[in-house]
Parts: C-alpha cells; structure tokens; sequence
C-alpha cells in the first residue's frame, strides 16, 4: 500500500506543481494563478495528492479528514468526473504537444485510475450510505457558484460548459444541474460498486 500512495503522490504533486509552473510562465504569475485555480481538474488533483499524502504521514501529522472513507470516497467521485468531462466534452478542443501534452496526461489520464484503484484496494467501504452523496454535491456546486461570479467580474470562465456569456445562465443552469446530476450517478455507483468490492480494513 505504501509504495503506491507514494507513487500516486508523486504523480499528483508533480503534475499539479509543473502545471503551474507552465500557466504562470505563459500568462505571468497573477493571471495565471487565477487561470490555474479556475479549473476543477486543478482542485480534484489537489485533492487525489492530498489524499495519498496523508497516510504517508506521521500519525500525530495526519490530516483526519483524508483518512475518512466518505472523504475519499468524495475525491474518488470528483477525479472520476474530471476525467469522464475531459475526455467526453474537453478532449478535442485542445492541441497539446510536449510538455503540456504529458502534464495534461497526467491530470486527466493518469491520476484518476491511480487514485480509484488506491480507492477500490485500500478504502474501506463497509460504512458508506447514500445519503452522504449530497454533502458530496457541496464542493462541485460550490465551485459552480463561484465560476459564475467570477466569470461575470471577468468575462473568463474556464469551461464553454460553463460560458453564461456565451450560453446565457438558462443554458448555463441546465448544463450545470446535469453535471450535478452526473456527480450523483457516480456517488452511487461507486457506493454501489464498494459493496462488492474488498472491505480494506
């Protein structure tokens, strides 16, 4: 177990660590800090690196929150989404080549499945209900509200899925309930799936 929640922490802070580094040293440290914490991709992956982190930790140091199976279960719904949108919505609108095209692997490729399977073989799972899924919903409807706002003081939303700009707020509104719809299924089926799967202890 630990050499690979090592592997997916290194995984993980490497390709958050190196993607900034590029969206800085394209659109200059403000900006691209702003550009950089817009996306979604960017705060699940923190949190997949947060959580093969915390065990890794000393005992007294571990955050508690990254132990809960229910919190994990979380990021595991919330990478899984990042990755079913990206490569169902996002994949062909972006052209990447060298560097870009392996962080971008990595974000959307690589670290879900290494954070799911860490999820399948070491969570335990026996203590799942679904009528935790809504506390789920709270951080993508967060991040939803805030993409709003932020995009009507700035004209930038980081998504066209999310472009009230161009879609109009109705449009806007329906796309983001049938993500959350989305968000819902995935908690399911992965409380689902984790009554069939091993009960790590």
């Amino acid at each position: 177990m630990k050499p690979y929640r090592v592997l997916g922490a290194c995984s993980g802070w490497s390709a958050l660590i190196t993607q900034y580094w590029l969206t800085t040293a394209h659109a200059g440290l403000l900006p691209g800090s702003i550009t950089y914490f817009g996306f979604f991709t960017i705060w699940g992956n923190f949190l997949v690196a947060l959580a093969f982190t915390a065990p890794l930790l000393p005992p007294a140091a571990r955050p508690a929150l990254f132990l809960r199976p229910g919190a994990r279960t979380a990021i595991g719904v919330y990478i899984f989404v990042v990755a079913v949108v990206y490569y169902f919505l996002l994949r062909k609108l972006y052209h990447l080549t060298g560097l870009d095209w392996y962080v971008n692997l990595q974000l959307h490729d690589i670290n879900p499945p290494l954070y799911i399977l860490d999820w399948a073989l070491f969570v335990p799972k026996g203590a799942l209900r679904y009528r935790q899924i809504p506390y789920w919903l709270i951080c993508p409807l967060l991040y939803a509200a805030y993409t709003l706002a932020h995009g009507a003081a700035s004209g930038h939303y980081p998504y066209p899925f999310l472009n009230a700009a161009t879609l109009g707020y109705a449009r806007t509104s329906l796309n983001i309930a049938g993500l959350a719809l989305l968000f819902v299924a995935t908690g399911a089926g992965f409380i689902a799936a984790g009554r069939h799967l091993p009960q790590a202890a």
